[in-house]
Order: C-alpha cells, then structure tokens, then sequence
C-alpha cells in the first residue's frame, strides 16, 4: 500500500518542460511564416507602384498637324510614328470630311480655303485609335464660298412649323415641298443671309422636303417627317323659318371645350365627355341682327373661332365665317358682296366658290395656300363662280372681293380633305 501511494515531483516537471519546448519551437515557426507573408505583400506593392509610374511616365504618340495657307486653298500635312488611319475635317460647323489613309505615317490633302473668317476643325486617328486634334481659325480674302446654308425647323406654340435657313455669304433661294406635292420657292431678299418662314403642318403624318441653294450653288436637302394636329370644325346653319341657328362642332380626334357669345352674352357647352367627337346644338335668335362667335377646342391642344352674324327672320349675313380671325368691319353698315365658298357634297376636293353683288363686282384676289390666284372679273358683272382644287389635308383660302362702290368682303377659312 505504500509504495502504491509513493508521489515522485521530480517525474512531473521533466514532462512539463518537454512540452514547453514543443510549443514555443511551433510559436517560432508561426512567426516565422507571418514575416514572409508580409514580405511578399510589400514586394507585390512596390512592383506594381513601380508598373504604374513606368506607364504614367509613359505618354501616347501624338500626331504631327502643319496647316499652310495658299492662294485659295489650305494644305493639311500630317506626321505620325504609327501609319495613319484617316484625318476627318470641318469647316465652323459644317459636316465632317473623311481623308482615309493608306497606311503610311505621313498624309497630305489639300482643301478649298472658304473666304472670310472661319475655324478649321481637324482629327487625326492612327492605327490603334489614338486621336490627335487640331483647330484654327483662318483668314482669307481670296477664297471661296465652300459653306453649305444651314437649315433649322422648329415647330412653333401655333403648331406651326417655321423653317430658317442661314448662310456666312449670301443664298439665292429655298424651295419646300410635302410629299410629292408641288414644290413652293422663296427667294432671299434683303440681305440674303437668312430666309425665314412658317407654314401649316398637313394632317396626319407627312414629308417635308427643303432644298436651300446659295449663291456660289452650294446646296444643303434636309427631309424631315412631321405629324400635324387638326383644327376643330365650326359649322354655323340657319334654320328654315329664320329663327334660330345649329351649330356642328366636330374633330377626329375628341373636342374639349366649346364656348361663345350671342349679343354680348356668353355661353358655355357643358357636358362635353371625353372621347366626343361631334356635337350640336341650337341658338335662339332676337329680333334683328344677332352677332354670334363660336369657340372650340381640342384635346390635341388645337382651337378655333367663328364669328358670324344672321338676321331673324333673314337668310342674309352681313358678314362671312372666318374660321381662323375675327370678323372683318362692318364698312359703317354698306352692303357688301356676298361669298359663298363650299366642299362639293359628291367630291370634297372640288371646293365651289359663288360671288354676288347687285351693285356690280369690280375684283376679286384668292390665296390658296399660300399660292397667290387671279380671278378674271368682267366689266358690270354682278355673279360669278367658280371651282378650286383642294389637296389632302388642311386647305387655306383668303378670298377678297370688292364691288364697284368699294364695298369689301373677306372670306378666310380653312377646308379639310380626308
């Protein structure tokens, strides 16, 4: 039993310091291994600092870009180490011009050199898609007219569209045309440098053709599609016994609104649901002369206004629809010739015009789109009539007559083929 329970320390701390040396030659090698790691680290780092200040350092070929001025012409010189794969140039803002290269490291190209003062704008590309810029602005007095007229279209408030052309010389003349329709020329005057116009937008979607034409015959075309908006239409019929007037108001595409005024007392037309395209109704008259103005709009924004003025008890009108402007005066109370113009029911693209006047028709001037007409008036006449071709779309008159007092009447209004 004794020696069983012998104790021996000496035993006991021989195995703990074999232990200790175990864990610290592991903790050495640990060290060890982490100072490597961190020396790599820092080695990585500084190779690719190194790699990022060679490349800073190094910079892309550039282009070499010499401009020599002769008589009327500019000769472009370029310069490279690498082959030259195109110089692109321009005039202020004119389009670019491509030189392609052929696959040397020099290039040489001689252009007109434009009278007055204008910037050359040059780029030279190599190869490997390195670009190289160029700019001056350059003087001459002997050069030539190179510029092409500029051409802008902007649609306005109106909804009309307004052509602008421009020109750093002079332009001799425009010409505009829808579609295949006939073309429409307007020549410059003035100081010629700019031609500037509005015109209505044809309904539904359409091609518009411009062809500006300088003096020195440099040409710029410019086609463009645009879709016209429409105008609601007004029409004002006095019934059978006199007494009253129907208004139609109609438009493709949904009315909004319709307002208005009879003797001095407006009115309003509620309850115009969204998607209504055509719409009636009736106006009382008083006795004698009833002035009556009628305002519609659209859901495209569009608007138009009739004025009219009927007699009770009278199929007579002292003064026609405009549906575009307000009436035109009353020539102090005078009589005035009468004008009737109406889309004929078995063809709407014949439009027949009647003119009466007892007291004897003196003249007659028509605008139809623009297009000045002349309208043949014999001597002691007192009727005539006449038919107009219309065109797909909007159609605009202004028609003027006047009787051998001097009496006046105007007619504009605008009719629809579709």
């Amino acid at each position: 039993m004794n020696q069983i329970l012998d104790y021996s320390p000496n035993k006991s701390n021989k195995s703990s310091s074999g232990s200790d040396k175990i864990v610290r030659f592991f903790a050495i090698l640990l060290i060890i291994f982490a100072l490597c790691l961190v020396a790599s680290g820092v080695y990585k780092m500084y190779a690719r600092n190194s790699d990022n200040s060679a490349g800073a350092n190094q910079q892309v070929a550039q282009a070499v870009i010499n401009v020599e001025k002769q008589e009327s012409t500019l000769k472009i010189s370029v310069t490279h180490t690498k082959a030259i794969e195109r110089l692109i140039y321009s005039w202020n803002d004119s389009t670019e011009t491509v030189v392609k290269g052929t696959g040397e490291n020099t290039l040489e190209k001689e252009i007109p050199l434009p009278a007055g003062t204008n910037t050359l704008h040059a780029k030279v590309v190599d190869v490997d898609g390195n670009e190289t810029t160029y700019e001056e602005e350059i003087v001459a007095e002997n050069g030539t007219d190179i510029i092409n007229p500029v051409i802008s279209l902007t649609v306005t408030e109106q909804k009309k569209l307004k052509i602008t052309v421009t020109d750093e010389t002079a332009l001799d003349f425009i010409t505009y045309r829808w579609n295949a329709d006939e073309e429409v020329r307007l020549e410059a005057e003035g100081d010629k440098k700019t031609i500037e116009t509005e015109i209505d937008i044809l309904k539904g979607t359409n091609d518009i053709t411009i062809i500006a034409v300088d003096s020195s015959n440099n040409t710029t075309t410019e086609t463009k599609s645009y879709t016209g908006l429409t105008n609601p239409e007004i029409t004002l019929t006095l019934s059978a016994d006199k007494t009253k007037v129907n208004v139609a108001v109609k438009h493709e595409n949904g009315l909004k609104g319709i307002t208005g005024n009879i003797n001095g007392q407006d009115f309003n037309v509620s309850g115009v649901e969204e998607g209504t395209t055509d719409l009636n109704f009736d106006l009382s008259l008083e006795e004698g002369v009833n002035k009556i103005k009628v305002i519609a709009s659209s859901v495209e924004g569009t608007e138009t206004t009739v004025e009219q003025e009927f007699t009770y008890g009278s199929d007579t009108n002292t003064n026609t629809v405009d549906n575009n402007t307000s009436n035109p005066d009353d020539n102090n109370g005078i009589d005035k010739p009468k004008v009737i113009a109406e889309q004929k029911a078995d063809n709407n693209r014949k439009l027949y015009v009647e003119l009466s006047y007892e007291k004897g028709l003196k003249a007659a001037t028509l605008q139809l789109n623009n297009q000045n007409y002349d309208i043949n008036i014999a001597e002691n006449m007192t009727y005539a009539n006449f038919e107009l071709d219309l065109k797909e779309g909007e159609n605009k008159i202004l028609l003027t007559v006047v009787g051998q007092d001097g009496a006046t009447q105007v007619l504009e209004k605008t009719f629809t083929v579709q």
